[in-house]
């Protein structure tokens, strides 16, 4: 993953000091794009963005947390997940931002989907798990476009296709990513587990014909039935419906 810090793309100073976020306050990730169609990519879009909301808009800093190419998947530090953003009227000390650059009503690339994944990943490591809206569930707005709002309200759900070693190196960061957390908190209906982790897990089920309904992320008693399904045809695994460090690798790793 190509990870380009604020001091990397030269960001400039904010006006005043950035405020914490309080993980206590986080409740999720809220997802927009810049919405400029047919517009330069990368560090130009970062850098107009930033003049738009210092010079134009007269906030503090670049508002969103984080930005995603849309072609290269690439990502560009914002405030970075530690600080309150200004993206979300209302909800910016409750959420984190991550902004796609580009036209959203368009399909990014498959990077930059994995990207965004990776992202949400992050903030439920360091926070918790939560939900992933779009801006315009917030508010009468066509952010973040047509394409993106619709992907991302239906749970992510589409996979991106393996195109590249680059893009496989992504999709099993991201997978190693969720092992790491399943380690430390195992999966379970009982725990009333959701997020990224339960969704991948409900996926690799259906993927292996395993029924446990659609994947929505939430860790109930079909999910639950599946995983004892699963754990049955290991004949090394007890199944107890918990997805721990070695039902995740029994899933993902063989």
């Amino acid at each position: 993953m190509d990870y380009i810090s604020r001091k990397e793309w030269g960001a400039r100073p904010p006006k005043r000091p950035l405020t914490p976020l309080r993980a206590s306050r986080v409740r999720g990730v809220v997802i927009h794009h810049t919405g400029v169609k047919n517009a330069l990519g990368g560090l130009s879009a970062v850098l107009s963005a930033e003049r738009h909301h210092i010079d134009t808009r007269g906030w503090n800093a670049i508002a969103y947390n984080w930005l995603v190419d849309a072609s290269t998947g690439r990502i560009f530090e914002g405030r970075g997940m530690e600080y309150v953003g200004g993206a979300t009227k209302g909800w910016n000390s409750r959420s984190v931002s991550v902004c796609l650059i580009g036209w959203g009503d368009d399909q990014p690339s498959d990077m930059a989907l994995a990207s965004i994944r990776l992202l949400v990943q992050k903030v439920q490591d360091r926070y918790g798990d939560g939900w992933v809206k779009t801006h315009r569930m917030f508010k009468s707005t066509r952010c973040p476009g047509e394409w993106l709002g619709n992907w991302v309200e239906n749970g992510m759900d589409s996979t991106p296709s393996i195109v590249s070693p680059s893009l496989m190196d992504q999709i099993k960061m991201y997978i190693d990513a969720l092992y790491e957390q399943v380690k430390s908190k195992p999966l379970s209906r009982w725990r009333r587990s959701k997020g990224e982790a339960v969704r991948e897990v409900q996926k690799k089920l259906l993927e292996k014909g395993f029924n446990c309904g659609t994947a929505d992320g939430v860790f109930g008693r079909r999910t639950q039935s599946a995983v004892k399904a699963f754990q049955r045809t290991q004949g090394f695994l007890k199944a107890d419906g918990v997805v721990g460090r070695n039902t995740f690798h029994a899933m993902f790793y063989r």
